[in-house]
């Protein structure tokens, strides 16, 4: 029976991480069943999403994806294996960049069963991955404007931070027993973490002691988020540079501990992001009763978290402006 797998991701629940070692470990996992296509020179299927969501050209496949989707059903779906498709990028709720998945599941139809999985985190922490991957190309707008995005659409940047968003866009095509979410909070202290999760939900006999790792087996690991934030706020209206954010986060470790965890918003901003969103996460609990029983997004409280956006008074700002002003003088480095 063949059966395809869409990982919709959503973005910053270990995407890369999965991506990267299943497209390393392809020969291996199809030893066992699992086809992970090598599309193009990207290890993420984001190419798959093209015609509908106007990617850079490098992420294009050729022929485009509508050609790529009916070339994979043509060659798997008459197999007895499972593929597996993997882009964040179908996740998205904009509506210039949302996929049509109707025509996807139509492109795939050969195969006997398909399904798609989704992966989702507490919204604080989605939320601040989203800001740390906009710092990432360009300087991006002050915390507060991304919190107020939330609270009044519930999506920010293109994507969905209600959840039940996405999961009204996939019952359109999909029947409920074709989806499955997953927990990332859930999922990473689980035996091997996310991709021991993916392993087993395969249903194959590896573990993720046989997968060659990548990247010590985390792709694309952000900064710490204060860190981040306190270099783009100086190096406001430029991106600000990989040294800044370095120097902010030595700053940073000095001025409150080195295991410092700490948050992007105020301790304010965090309780409101808190009060919306278990709201509507008790919703989407409701709708999956009768499937998935016992899901829940965890995280949601992180009693861990020590320093919030308030903490960060003028100690540590002198403390970076010595250490600038003390390199520049050549008595010291960043």
């Amino acid at each position: 029976m063949a059966k395809v797998i869409l990982h919709i991701g959503t973005h910053k629940t270990a995407t890369t991480t999965i991506q990267d070692t299943f497209h390393a470990n392809a020969a291996l996992l199809a030893e066992h069943g699992v086809i992970y296509p090598k599309l193009t020179r990207f290890s993420g299927h984001h190419g798959l999403v093209s015609d509908w969501n106007k990617l850079p050209e490098i992420y294009h496949i050729e022929g485009g994806s509508r050609a790529a989707l009916a070339h994979l059903n043509a060659k798997y779906a008459d197999t007895e294996h499972t593929v597996f498709l993997s882009s964040e990028e179908f996740s998205r709720g904009d509506p210039n960049a949302a996929v049509d998945f109707t025509e996807v599941r139509a492109l795939l139809s050969g195969f006997d069963e398909i399904e798609v999985v989704c992966v989702l985190r507490a919204q604080w922490q989605f939320l601040q991955s989203i800001y740390m991957e906009r710092s990432k190309v360009s300087s991006p707008p002050r915390p507060p404007y991304f919190v107020q995005q939330a609270l009044d659409n519930n999506l920010v940047e293109g994507l969905w931070t209600d959840y039940n968003r996405i999961l009204d866009v996939l019952l359109k095509t999909f029947d409920a027993s074709e989806i499955t979410l997953l927990d990332y909070g859930t999922a990473v202290q689980e035996k091997g973490g996310i991709l021991g999760v993916f392993l087993r939900h395969f249903g194959v006999s590896l573990s993720v002691e046989d997968l060659t790792p990548v990247n010590a087996g985390k792709s694309n690991v952000s900064p710490l988020p204060l860190a981040a934030w306190a270099a783009n706020i100086v190096a406001e209206p430029e991106r600000a540079p990989e040294w800044l954010i370095e120097m902010m986060t030595t700053v940073l470790k000095n001025s409150f501990g080195q295991d410092m965890r700490c948050c992007l918003f105020t301790q304010h901003e965090f309780n409101q992001l808190h009060t919306h969103f278990t709201d509507l996460n008790r919703q989407l609990y409701a709708r999956l009763a009768n499937r998935q029983p016992d899901f829940c997004i965890t995280g949601m409280e992180d009693a861990r978290l020590g320093t919030f956006r308030q903490h960060v008074h003028g100690d540590f700002w002198l403390r970076c402006t010595r250490r600038m002003t003390f390199h520049k003088m050549g008595f010291g480095e960043l």
